[in-house]
C-alpha cells in the first residue's frame, strides 16, 4: 500500500536517489524517511553523497556550500527534504524580492 504524500518533494528526492543509484523504487519507499542515507540500509557512502550533492544541485538549482551543510542535508530523506525545501523557498523569496524592486 502506498501512502499519498501531500508534499511532492520527498517523493521527487526518492525518485532522484533511485535513478541516480539504480535502486528499486519500491524498496526505497520501504525505508523510513528518517533513516540514514549514508551508511544506512541504502548502502550509500561518501562518494555517493558527493554524486547525490551534484545531482541535487543540478536538479534544483541550489548550492550546498560546506561539508557541514552537506553532512546535515544528507543525514536522511527528511533532512534532505527540509534542506532543499528551505533553499527553494529562499530562492523564490529572493526572486520575488528582485522582481518587486
Amino acid at each position: 500500500m502506498t501512502r499519498h504524500d501531500p508534499d511532492p518533494l520527498p517523493s521527487r528526492l526518492k525518485h532522484l536517489i533511485a535513478a541516480q543509484f539504480r535502486l528499486d523504487r519500491p524498496e526505497l519507499d520501504k525505508i523510513p524517511d528518517h533513516a540514514p542515507l549514508i551508511g544506512g540500509s541504502l548502502g550509500l557512502d561518501s562518494l555517493d553523497a558527493l554524486e547525490l550533492a551534484i545531482c541535487v544541485e543540478e536538479q534544483f538549482g541550489i548550492t550546498i556550500q560546506s561539508q557541514a551543510e552537506s553532512l546535515h542535508a544528507f543525514a536522511s530523506i527528511d533532512s534532505l527534504t527540509h534542506f532543499v525545501g528551505a533553499r527553494l523557498a529562499a530562492k523564490a523569496e529572493c526572486a520575488s524580492g528582485q522582481s518587486a524592486a
